[in-house]
């Protein structure tokens, strides 16, 4: 009897055993492998410019220009909770980043196309500022992204070059919309695309792009649903090339023009300082907000940045510089942070900086 009992008890609790495992693997899946409509970010490198940026016959710079990144994952169940109590580290829900029907290698193409115009306009803005001459030719319209449900994602492609419609040259992007203001909703127009360096034609209906309310008399858009931007070839100066590999965005403006303009100058703008940012740069020298400034600031303090660089707060709902002073305050206010709205303000500050 006793040793019945002795086994029955064994068994049970072999089978509790069992069970608790079962629970355990349960919730360490749970935690870990099921997905969250979340993305988070968290703070990147600071990477030095001068690996990366090359003028040909440059001139050298006693210290260091650097670009801040932030690094990206999708959240699971365990991150997400994680994140709750990390202040650097931010959530952003999926549908803030990939557009509807967009996947993660769309999201990468489009990104490091964005990176390709940020440094076109980075050369662009850099020879602005010096006054040198550069020349600027238009190639096409590229397709950054496609608005799901029209036409165009049913021929296109993210990272597509259109250089032709109805066997019309297009080479800027006004163009290709002045020319569908020529047409009307239900007509077809065959396309010149290029994709991975092969020339293709296809058609593609236009449709209304957007609703217009009846009393508006100025003729309703046209179009097949995309992003447009500029594709060129530029001329600078000097041969100028960036050794980026897959980072993306175009965050790292504003850093690349004042690296470039170091490059291109005996001044050294750096005045032996290490200089990090983040900042869109336009072609006349306009710095944009971005995203994830607060986590910059760490990345740049972690790899011994002194000044920060970010774009100043102008508009009511831009907190870049906000951020940044906030994440410089937590840290102990270590770094020296300068919000600007141009290009010419950063360079001017740079300019009265006094050697270190």
């Amino acid at each position: 009897m006793r040793e019945h009992l002795h086994k029955d008890f064994s068994i049970r609790k072999t089978k509790r055993i069992q069970w608790i495992i079962i629970g355990l693997v349960l919730i360490l899946y749970i935690l870990f492998f099921i997905p969250m409509p979340y993305f988070i970010t968290f703070p990147g490198s600071a990477i030095e410019l001068n690996s990366i940026v090359e003028v040909e016959s440059p001139y050298n710079e006693a210290g260091e220009f650097m670009l801040t990144t932030v690094s990206m994952s999708s959240a699971t169940v365990a991150s997400y909770l994680a994140a709750q109590f990390n202040t650097f580290s931010e959530l952003i829900p999926e549908d803030w980043v990939l557009s509807d029907d967009e996947d993660n290698e769309d999201y990468a193409i489009r990104q490091l196309k964005v990176m390709e115009q940020s440094q076109e306009n980075a050369i662009i803005a850099a020879h602005n500022q010096l006054a040198l001459t550069i020349f600027i030719n238009p190639i096409g319209v590229v397709v950054l992204d496609l608005i799901p449900g029209l036409p165009g994602e049913n021929l296109l492609q993210v990272g597509d070059i259109i250089t032709g419609v109805d066997e019309t040259p297009i080479r800027k992007v006004q163009g290709l919309i002045d020319y569908f203001q020529t047409k009307k909703a239900g007509d077809i127009v065959s396309l010149d695309f290029i994709r991975n360096g092969v020339l293709y034609t296809g058609e593609v209906e236009l449709v209304y792009l957007v609703e217009q309310e009846a009393e508006v008399s100025e003729p309703r858009r046209v179009g097949i649903g995309f992003y447009p931007e500029q594709e060129r070839d530029i001329l600078p100066s000097k041969k100028i090339k960036f050794f980026t590999e897959n980072i993306g965005g175009p965050s790292a403006g504003l850093m690349f023009t004042l690296e470039i303009i170091n490059q291109l100058i005996p001044e050294d703008l750096t005045k032996g300082y290490k200089i990090a940012g983040t900042g869109t740069i336009s072609e006349d020298g306009v710095i944009g907000q971005i995203g994830g400034a607060r986590l910059k600031v760490k990345a740049a303090l972690e790899t011994g940045a002194e000044i920060f660089f970010v774009p100043k707060d102008i508009e009511e709902d831009d907190v870049n510089q906000i951020d940044a002073e906030s994440a410089n305050n937590d840290l102990g206010n270590p770094l020296k942070i300068v919000p600007v709205s141009t290009l010419n303000e950063a360079v001017d500050f740079l300019k009265n900086l006094p050697p270190k």
